[in-house]
């Protein structure tokens, strides 16, 4: 029995390091300090959490979740009904729109498109369910990007759009500030996108969607009018997943 409860309170205590990351703790002193655990035994966890993938260690940056978590997270977000409890406000948000409508996740440094409806224009788009794509060259991505700590923001662009790392990361901050993001031709030459986050009950973003189409319909001034339409669907997304 003691052995049993040894092993469960070893197993909360990684539970425990795992969310201090979560929440941003970057360093082993932070976390020591958080859980008011000694240096040795934190270190220990993480030693072991590192080596399953949990968690991983990023020069300049410090602890972050690891691939595992990611890849645990995509597989419950499809366990989640999030693309059936989505489709109904993506069909009536291109039907209103006439554009296309994406349904993207996080995968890793990538966005998985969970769903799409094309749109009514006679504009056929490249994107296709199930496509992976670079976070940092995408509106959906960058939407889902909004979180993230600007030294994240700097690695992806540096490996995504190297050419464009200054200006992308102008952008972002604009985007950050006000919860949307756009795509200005960053991953197809003449397509633009409007994307906005779709956020959980405790204000986590869990996946984006856009409205897309070619730049012949979408000027500045119409992607501008999108955002708060986009962002009203996106609540109303959020509030049937809570």
């Amino acid at each position: 029995m003691n052995e049993d409860n040894n092993k469960n309170r070893s197993l909360q205590k990684a539970f425990h390091v795992i969310d201090a990351v979560a929440e941003g703790d970057r360093q082993l002193k932070d976390i020591c300090q958080r859980l008011d655990l000694p240096k040795s035994t934190v270190h220990r966890i993480l030693q072991g959490l590192i080596a399953s993938r949990y968690i991983r260690e990023v020069r300049g940056i410090g602890l972050v979740l690891g691939t595992k978590v990611i890849q645990l997270g995509i597989k419950a977000q499809k366990d989640m009904p999030l693309k059936e409890l989505a489709r109904p406000f993506l069909r009536e948000l291109s039907a209103i729109t006439k554009d296309a409508v994406h349904l993207g996740i996080k995968d890793e440094d990538k966005i998985f498109y969970l769903d799409k409806f094309p749109g009514k224009r006679a504009v056929q788009l490249r994107s296709q369910v199930g496509d992976r794509l670079p976070l940092a060259s995408t509106g959906v991505g960058k939407s889902l990007m909004l979180d993230m700590p600007k030294m994240e923001w700097m690695r992806l662009f540096k490996e995504q759009v190297p050419d464009k790392v200054d200006i992308m990361m102008d952008r972002m901050n604009d985007y950050s500030e006000n919860d949307y993001s756009f795509d200005l031709e960053d991953n197809d030459e003449l397509v633009r996108c409007v994307a906005v986050p779709v956020r959980n009950k405790y204000g986590n973003i869990i996946a984006a969607i856009s409205i897309t189409s070619i730049k012949e319909y979408m000027p500045l001034e119409r992607m501008n009018e999108l955002i708060p339409i986009l962002k009203k669907f996106s609540d109303n997304i959020s509030k049937s997943i809570n």
